[in-house]
């Protein structure tokens, strides 16, 4: 986040991927100005009749999460310039290019698969409307979460039936029609056939990834650099990232069907290793040893020791507390922990809902609902109504006793 000198917003960058460069590069371009939040905002109450200006203002809302306003103004981009004229936008990730209006178009279609009464009919009339759309998949594969969660049974299995046709290369495709599949509990004739399909696909002889013969042709050119960054020590640390991850995930599976548990937890205890200071990894293993009844381990590698080694740290003490809160142990230490996040971070409403949820384990219902009352003083107004949910629940258990 950056604060101008009277404290208010400048810009900020959400999330963080390495290599750390890369990071370097956007925090200079905020520096530098131009099209920050704060200088974007200042253009829009100058001229509100700007397409390109209300596009970027809703991309920065959408990078924030805050869905309601990139909507709002996505909405205001397709009604400024429905021809699409006013420019071009290129997502930094896919590389796919396309005029402002349709970018926006299939934001506002993607939000009719959300709510309360989701439905497919929006992204089904973007299709319609852009049939040669670079963003034609993308568009697939926002249909993908609805036809996989929530769409009805036989709904899904019809546009399975088309997305996979569309993209036959694609085994990811296969996949998600597989966990639908078994969502459904059946068809198991077509899980089968799907899964035989998914091994097809992955079966064979291992072959360099592909990011490795772009790196050879980078470097023919003589253009190191973009070898490094297509293939280099980010692109190693991601895999080794991803690794870690999938190893958690199979402990994670193989404990809640509890079986596997000796493989499960050399799995996990190998994640570990390979990324020791990643603080969501060291959770993730704490509660894998709390699930094998190993609370000694668990307390060795995320307990009072880690609270000592991060006091100036306001998230990693949340982080920690909120951890302990939910699996009712290490209180006195969780308790610590978020008094002292408290203390570095009094404005950060989140904050004070852990200190909430952590005196609410401790039967300290006075201490809980003073915590959650602040919470909710400070929390934006999207969020209050999930703490005053959270206040409730307090309440109702103090009632209960």
């Amino acid at each position: 986040m950056f604060l101008g000198p009277d404290g208010a917003e400048v810009d900020w960058v959400v999330g963080y991927g390495p290599p750390p460069e890369k990071f370097q590069e956007e925090l200079a371009k905020i520096v530098a100005g131009g099209e920050t939040y704060k200088d974007l905002s200042a253009a829009y109450a100058k001229n509100p009749k700007n397409a390109a200006t209300v596009f970027k203002l809703a991309l920065k809302w959408a990078y924030r999460y805050d869905t309601p306003k990139s909507l709002a103004l996505y909405k205001e981009v397709v009604a400024l310039d429905p021809d699409g004229k006013a420019g071009d936008y290129t997502n930094e990730y896919t590389k796919v290019t396309v005029p402002y209006t349709e970018y926006a178009a299939l934001q506002l279609a993607a939000g009719g698969i959300s709510g309360s009464s989701p439905s497919a009919k929006p992204l089904r009339d973007f299709m319609a409307k852009y049939p040669k759309s670079p963003l034609m998949k993308d568009a697939y594969g926002r249909m993908a979460n609805y036809y996989g969660r929530t769409a009805p049974k036989e709904e899904a299995e019809a546009f399975f039936e088309e997305y996979a046709a569309k993209y036959p290369e694609n085994p990811a495709i296969l996949d998600q029609w597989l966990a639908r599949i078994i969502r459904d509990k059946g068809p198991y004739e077509k899980g089968v056939e799907l899964a035989e399909k998914i091994q097809k696909a992955r079966r064979g002889p291992s072959i360099p990834d592909p990011n490795q013969n772009v790196a050879e042709l980078y470097l023919l050119k003589g253009d190191k650099e973009k070898a490094d960054d297509v293939y280099g020590k980010g692109f190693m640390e991601n895999q080794v990232f991803y690794l870690a991850y999938n190893m958690i995930s199979y402990a994670n599976y193989w404990l809640r069907k509890d079986a596997n548990k000796e493989s499960a937890l050399a799995m996990a205890e190998k994640a570990l290793a390979m990324v020791p200071d990643n603080s969501f990894f060291m959770q993730q293993v704490a509660a894998i040893y709390l699930k094998l009844n190993q609370d000694d381990k668990a307390l060795a590698l995320f307990g009072p020791a880690f609270v000592q080694k991060k006091m100036g740290d306001a998230s990693a003490l949340n982080e920690y507390a909120w951890f302990w809160a939910g699996k009712g142990k290490n209180l006195d230490s969780a308790l610590i922990a978020a008094q002292k996040a408290v203390e570095l971070k009094p404005k950060q409403y989140y904050i004070w809902d852990t200190l909430g949820a952590v005196y609410g384990k401790l039967k300290n219902t006075a201490a809980a609902v003073k915590a959650m009352e602040k919470a909710i003083e400070l929390a934006p107004e999207a969020t209050k109504a999930t703490y005053r949910r959270n206040l409730e629940k307090i309440k109702a258990e103090a009632e209960k006793k």
